[in-house]
């Protein structure tokens, strides 16, 4: 790889991170609040508890937001930069594919997650609950169709990094093979 091909690969790897991360502990916040199986909230938490997990979802979406776009521009960056290398690099195909094959779902919580920043910011901190839409939206994110699908894209994503970590399903020259 090119020096400019390493510090792509690098800026992915950062922003990715920065992404994957925050979202599993943006998942934890919201399920805490949460019933087991079902969208009702636990009865014994207070309201301000409440409002502050919504807010803190509100907060860290940032991150995600900006990581995830980070990455994927940069992935896309790398991949036209490589396209002669992947007929070559099995596990380079596989690891955009698991990649790019969440990405309208990616958007789409991405989408969720800015009408949830936007609702926030228009609210003051002690009213969040007062805006039934933003419950609403706070619900949407952990839908069980929706909660299945994120199950499935963590899947997916740490397949991908187990890909780009053992590199299998390399094609070697006949030269290589002769010596």
């Amino acid at each position: 790889m090119s020096a400019f091909q390493k510090s792509q690969f690098a800026i992915f790897l950062f922003f990715a991170t920065l992404w994957f991360g925050g979202g599993l502990a943006r998942t934890a916040i919201g399920f805490d609040l949460f019933l087991p199986g079902t969208l009702d909230i636990k009865p014994f938490l207070s309201q301000e508890q409440i409002n502050y997990s919504i807010r803190l979802m509100g907060v860290t979406a940032y991150y995600t937001i900006a990581g995830y776009v980070v990455s994927f521009a940069s992935a896309l960056i790398l991949l036209m930069s490589l396209k002669g290398s992947i007929k070559k690099r099995g596990w380079l195909f596989m690891a955009v594919f698991l990649y790019f094959f969440f990405s309208p779902y990616e958007l789409y919580l991405s989408w969720l997650d800015l009408q949830l920043i936007y609702r926030i910011n228009d609210i003051d901190f002690v009213n969040l609950l007062k805006d039934d839409g933003l419950l609403y939206v706070f619900k949407q994110r952990f839908h069980p169709w929706m909660t299945a699908i994120s199950f499935l894209s963590l899947l997916s994503y740490i397949t991908a990094l187990l890909f780009l970590a053992w590199q299998p399903l390399n094609v070697h020259d006949k030269a290589e093979h002769s010596e």
